[in-house]
């Protein structure tokens, strides 16, 4: 992602973090993507991000069926783009040990990434947040902070630097 296209994130979610310590869970033990990502929706609807979390769940598992979001690395970017979404979030979950997202592909997963648009402003954010979060964490420094990183803070301060 080329550094005006940062701005324009930046832009588009003013001054307000699109990732919040609230959204993180740094212990996941379930090995299972559906449940996983509810849990991080919950997390959204709690914090206010969503005002459905039925029909934001509708919108993430429908794209979830068109193909798998495990896109290597150890990474997986879930989105759904919905009127049910607020706010534009970034949920995060880290898993201390790799599991196989889903059957359509043999890609292991330890940090999932939930992402949700309003559907007016999701056009092409989602995309644009998730070419950030991948073109990040090819990088391998991104990754291994993420592994040692112990706090929510800690997180959000990679994230940070990543420029979500």
């Amino acid at each position: 992602m080329k550094k005006q296209d940062l701005v324009v994130l930046k832009l588009e979610w003013g001054r307000k973090m699109i990732i919040h310590e609230s959204l993180i869970d740094l212990n996941v033990l379930s090995k299972d993507k559906d449940e996983i990502i509810g849990d991080l929706a919950c997390k959204a609807e709690k914090l206010g991000r969503i005002s459905s979390i039925v029909g934001y769940l509708q919108a993430v598992f429908a794209r979830e069926e068109l193909f798998s979001t495990a896109i290597g690395y150890g990474i997986a970017i879930p989105y759904g783009k919905s009127s049910c979404v607020k706010k534009p979030f970034i949920a995060f979950a880290k898993s201390n040990k790799a599991f196989t997202w889903d059957s359509r592909s043999e890609q292991k997963v330890r940090f999932i990434f939930l992402i949700g648009v309003p559907e007016e402003k999701g056009n092409e954010l989602h995309l644009k947040i998730a070419a950030n979060i991948s073109r990040s964490l090819m990088n391998d420094s991104y990754r291994e902070r993420l592994v040692q990183a112990t706090s929510t803070r800690k997180i959000v301060a990679i994230f940070g630097e990543m420029g979500l």
